[in-house]
């Protein structure tokens, strides 16, 4: 351990394989957010089935997509499957241990402690389709865009991500139906969109997978999410956050880089101000004389947002408004979301 907090060092233990299939946080919620991956994972997490058994327990879903995604599921080893002997064989599907259940205990978390679970009376709302929503807004950059100020269209199109203007203009209109991006009335240069609460909320389940990405499924990649991208989900949800008991102090937050060969580090960092009302405005860092400031290396940071744990911070300057912030991030991040539209969990099996 450095000057950081904890190292980013690679756990030991078991990882999925995913092969050439796309392995990113974005990918991960685009394989339980399209089609019927999602529920045929959470459907094997109370215990395993049969082939036939799963199929007619699911809801909704045709027997073909059952089989289609068993079989993909058990392709990127999260999902093992067992064929038990007899005239005729019988296959056993079951979560591997430990990257599939995980993958469930993840999404039951999510689900439960967000809201998320909304059963109806002999069945249940299904949303997966705002998972794989959820995959665009990330994979393709948006929210690293909004999570700087409101864009407009133009500005949202000129991104890295190949997109036409009219692609995005269509994506922008899907996230905005799913709540996730709130549009503005045009006025200047245009309509404007940027991230709404409950957009701001499902960075609990992009550093969730990042985690989890980085203890199960072998990538190459020294940790589960980029210190960019960590930066693009502090500056995403410390506007949820109400201080006003420190309106006009500032902040400096940094995310360090794991340490190269040669014992060094990079520092991406973000600066946050405490407006009027007690609540954040995050920007790029502007200002030396700022009221405290906090970093730390990637686990450092999860440790922090998903298990409340912020003793590893190497920390300096205002502790109480450091601490008020990390608690509160923490907090928010996983109390109920009444605009949840993400269904997952046992409602959607029937017995």
């Amino acid at each position: 351990m450095d000057i950081y907090g904890e190292d980013d060092r690679r756990p030991s233990g078991d990882r999925a394989d995913f092969g050439s299939a796309d392995h990113s946080v974005a990918g991960i919620l685009r394989l339980v957010g399209s089609g019927s991956g999602g529920e045929v994972l959470m459907a094997l997490g109370p215990r395993p089935l049969r082939t036939a058994q799963l199929a007619r327990r699911l809801l909704h879903v045709s027997e073909r997509s059952v089989y289609r995604y068993s079989a993909e599921l058990t392709k990127r080893e999260l999902v093992e499957r067992y064929e038990e002997q007899g005239v005729p064989s019988t296959v056993l599907l079951s979560l591997s241990d430990p990257p599939g259940r995980q993958l469930y205990r993840l999404l039951r978390r999510f689900a439960v402690t967000t809201g998320a679970l909304l059963p109806t009376t002999g069945s249940a709302i299904q949303s997966w389709s705002s998972l794989n929503l959820l995959s665009q807004l990330w994979g393709l950059g948006f929210v690293e865009k909004l999570s700087h100020e409101p864009q407009t269209l133009t500005q949202l199109a000129g991104g890295p991500h190949g997109l036409t203007f009219h692609q995005v203009t269509r994506r922008m209109r899907l996230f905005s139906d799913a709540g996730l991006l709130l549009a503005r009335p045009p006025r200047g240069s245009g309509r404007q969109y940027e991230l709404t609460e409950h957009g701001r909320r499902r960075m609990a389940l992009i550093v969730s997978l990042g985690r989890w990405r980085h203890r199960h499924v072998v990538t190459g990649e020294p940790t589960g999410l980029t210190e960019t991208e960590m930066a693009s989900v502090l500056r995403s949800t410390l506007p949820l956050i109400v201080i006003p008991a420190f309106v006009g102090m500032s902040f400096n937050f940094g995310v360090a880089s794991p340490m190269d060969k040669y014992g060094h580090r990079t520092v991406e960092a973000l600066q946050g101000t405490v407006g009027r009302d007690g609540t954040i405005r995050c920007d790029l860092p502007h200002e030396t004389d700022v009221d405290g400031s906090a970093a730390g290396t990637m686990n450092t940071w999860l440790s922090a947002l998903l298990d409340g744990n912020r003793g590893r911070m190497r920390s300096s300057g205002n502790l109480p408004l450091l601490d008020a912030c990390l608690s509160q991030l923490n907090e928010v991040l996983w109390e109920e979301d009444p605009d949840s539209l993400v269904v997952v969990g046992s409602a959607l099996i029937k017995d």
